[in-house]
Parts: structure tokens; C-alpha cells; sequence
């Protein structure tokens, strides 16, 4: 995540507590928001790297399998 990105979360999450016109958010929902940030940021997400970025050529690999013969144990 770089530092724009972060700054970007954390000004979402002030203006959606500023334009709270019903009083929904609270300090417990904006502690998470930015609990959810931290998280991003030191890659605490159960190891999952999602800023790999994939071309054409890797997706090609999925388009011939049969997903509806896979069963769920």
C-alpha cells in the first residue's frame, strides 16, 4: 500500500464520519476503519499478497476449466 493510498483510507474515513448526518459512526466504527488501515499497511491479511499484479497470459490458464465439476467437502 503506498503512502497515497493510506492517506487516501484515512481521509475516507474522516469524511464519512464528517458527512454522518444520522450519527451511525461512532468512535468503535472509526477505531475499526482504522484498525482495518494498520492492517493493510503491515500486510497482516493471512498472508495474501494482492499487490502482485497479473497480465493476460496468467489468466489465460483459468479459461478452459470446468468450475461447476468442483465439489465442496
Amino acid at each position: 500500500m503506498t503512502k497515497q493510498e493510506i492517506i487516501e483510507q484515512l481521509r475516507n474515513i474522516k469524511d464519512q464520519w464528517a458527512n454522518d448526518t444520522k450519527g451511525e459512526i461512532d468512535a468503535d466504527a472509526i477505531i475499526e476503519a482504522i484498525t482495518d488501515v494498520i492492517h493493510d499497511v503491515e500486510g497482516n491479511d493471512g498472508g495474501i499478497d494482492f499487490s502482485e499484479e497479473y497480465d493476460d497470459e496468467h489468466y489465460e490458464n483459468f479459461e478452459n476449466v470446468d468450475f461447476t465439476k468442483l465439489q465442496i467437502n
